[in-house]
């Protein structure tokens, strides 16, 4: 990389730096979602939510709330790619894929005759692909502007027999996990990296610990390959999953967790903390990507907990019932150096 090319990318992240700090101002506080779960209704939240500082950037006449969060995810995901030179952009698909992921396995099941009638078709601010053309491929075979890697991925899933509901989920999660990881690893970073391959070992836990009573053999074939635990090592009995995930590098941070076997929020909030740490290595790595990086982990992961808060008021559930559901809430502050 000669030296002018190395000077713009240096100016081009310090300006991204500066700006990641601004942005994360706007960001949700532990104060917002305590108001939040307060709120008496969906109608409530709704007004809340054009209060909240990120909802500022947004065209004000925007009232209804998922429209709300759709302008906002929207927003946040143009100022990350203002901030990101062109050849990194791609490396952003690893979150953004996560919104696709619930879609592509819907339509998948339906397509497969493997969804009830009133199931409703999910909706995301955040995808790596347009929502029509992802519709277009699985119901009518249509490429249109998809990648051929997901295009295979579905026309061979399609043509799969004797499937269920929960090995396409599983196709479908190995499928972002494998396109995650290769994202990870042209981005040149080890933090991303690392991000990756910690969700995977993280999702796979969530698994094996659900499947404890399923032969090894039956619950590997619901497990992804990719993480820093061995999947093969992760199956089976619960002693067997303690094991391995006490052998691993998350052993000493997740094993006491783990041994209270009545308390999933509280693994919950632990396995949260390791993607916290990951996130919060990106954040103090000046002139790189890293950072815009952690911004939108960040972001993505509020605006989900800002879209269960609205589905669960709008269906009556207590605060405390709406709470014990959230994921655990990821402040932009705990970030700052």
């Amino acid at each position: 990389m000669n030296t002018t090319v190395q000077s713009l990318l240096g100016q081009h992240f310090a300006f991204a730096h500066g700006r990641t700090g601004v942005l994360q101002q706007l960001l949700l506080t532990q104060s917002d979602v305590d108001r939040l779960l307060g709120a008496s209704g969906g109608k409530e939240v709704e007004q809340i939510l054009i209060e909240l500082k990120m909802t500022n950037n947004i065209d004000q006449g925007i009232r209804e709330g998922n429209a709300v969060l759709q302008a906002v995810a929207a927003w946040m995901r143009t100022e990350v790619e203002k901030m990101t030179p062109v050849a990194k952009r791609p490396v952003f698909s690893i979150l953004w894929l996560e919104g696709d992921a619930p879609l592509l396995a819907y339509l998948l099941k339906t397509k497969k005759g493997l969804t009830a009638e009133t199931s409703e078709e999910p909706i995301s601010g955040m995808t790596a692909y347009n929502a029509a053309d992802l519709r277009a491929l699985v119901q009518e075979n249509v490429e249109g502007p998809l990648p051929g890697h997901l295009v295979s991925f579905v026309r061979n899933t399609l043509q799969g027999d004797e499937m269920d509901a929960r090995s396409i989920d599983t196709q479908v999660a190995q499928y972002v996990a494998a396109t995650s990881l290769a994202l990870a690893r042209t981005s040149g970073s080890r933090q991303i990296l690392l991000y990756v391959r910690h969700s995977i070992d993280l999702q796979n836990i969530r698994t094996a610990l659900r499947l404890t009573d399923e032969q090894s053999d039956i619950s590997l074939a619901y497990l992804m390959s990719g993480g820093t635990i061995p999947s093969a090592e992760l199956a089976g009995s619960r002693e067997n999953t303690l094991r391995a995930i006490a052998r691993s590098d998350l052993g000493y941070h997740l094993t006491p967790a783990l041994l209270k076997s009545d308390d999933t929020n509280g693994l919950e909030r632990t396995l949260s903390e390791i993607s916290a740490a990951d996130i919060a290595a990106m954040w103090n790595v000046p002139l790189s990507i890293e950072p815009v990086f952690a911004f939108a982990a960040i972001a993505i992961t509020q605006l989900k907990l800002l879209r269960m808060v609205l589905i669960g008021k709008r269906n009556g559930l207590s605060p405390q019932d709406i709470k014990q559901a959230l994921p655990p809430f990821l402040s932009a502050a705990h970030y700052l150096s």
